[in-house]
């Protein structure tokens, strides 16, 4: 009876294994054959004729797309180094303090108001600064919620034991510049990585921010693509959709710790 439970417990997990392969392979299926359709109508299960002339329009030197990518990729880098560094100093402040939860929950501010909104609420600010319609505004805009999110992730990693070994460096003669570099960042490698590559694609994918602090003159990658959908051109938004994947998606199956659970990358810290 055990083992008949067992096997049948099996073959659901399997099972659920499999739908969730497909849910996460379809769409991006679906989007790679849409960047080389031509032709697809309904109710054809399969297009009707395939063409490259899109993938040819942006490899051929696309220079506004070319520039939209690079600057995605320069907002994105900065925006990820800038969060996960300062995250991590502030999350060890606030491990340490007496009222390490009320801070948490301030850190949760951002994300319990809609981008658009504050987005909108920030805009006068940065206008007044001369931040709006600027690469400097969009990356302190979307610092705003990337720093937010880094305190919470990093958070995690502060225990007892980096407390001990902390101190202990700091008993055999350790200033404070050599306990961060010598042991703290050592130890907290990989939960920084998760970081990194997180923020990163907060950044990466952002559509609001972009939209409204750059004021449709930061051209990002995200911004193109819902471009493209907004003139018709489906065939050439689905190109450029491949291209704005491609990159995380290239990081992922390279390194699929990046993909790694927090409190899973915080408790190796631990062990």
């Amino acid at each position: 009876m055990a083992a008949a439970s067992r096997a049948s417990a099996s073959v659901i997990r399997a099972g659920l294994a499999s739908l969730l392969c497909v849910l996460i392979v379809a769409p991006l299926a679906l989007l790679l054959v849409l960047s080389v359709t031509r032709e697809w109508s309904y109710p054809a299960l399969w297009p009707a004729a395939l063409q490259w002339s899109q993938w040819r329009v942006m490899l051929s030197g696309d220079r506004e797309l070319l520039e939209a990518l690079l600057r995605s990729l320069f907002i994105g880098v900065t925006v990820a180094i800038g969060a996960t560094a300062a995250g991590f100093v502030t999350s060890q402040r606030i491990a340490a303090h007496r009222r390490r939860g009320v801070l948490l929950m301030l850190a949760l501010l951002p994300f319990a108001i809609s981008p658009v909104v504050l987005g909108v609420t920030l805009n006068y600010g940065f206008i007044k600064f001369h931040l709006a319609a600027s690469v400097g505004g969009v990356i302190i805009a979307q610092f705003l919620f990337t720093y937010a999110y880094a305190v919470l992730l990093l958070s995690g990693f502060w225990n007892t034991r980096i407390a001990a070994l902390s101190e202990l460096a700091e008993s055999i003669g350790a200033d404070r510049l050599q306990i961060w570099w010598r042991v703290r960042v050592p130890l907290a490698t990989g939960l920084l990585g998760v970081s990194l590559f997180q923020t990163f694609l907060i950044s990466w994918f952002d559509f609001a921010l972009a939209r409204l602090i750059g004021a449709g003159r930061v051209q990002t990658l995200p911004l193109m693509v819902f471009d493209y959908f907004g003139s018709g051109d489906f065939r050439l938004a689905a190109a450029c959709g491949v291209l704005l994947i491609a990159p995380p998606l290239t990081a992922v199956l390279l390194n699929r710790r990046l993909l790694a659970w927090p409190l899973g990358a915080a408790s190796g810290a631990r062990g």
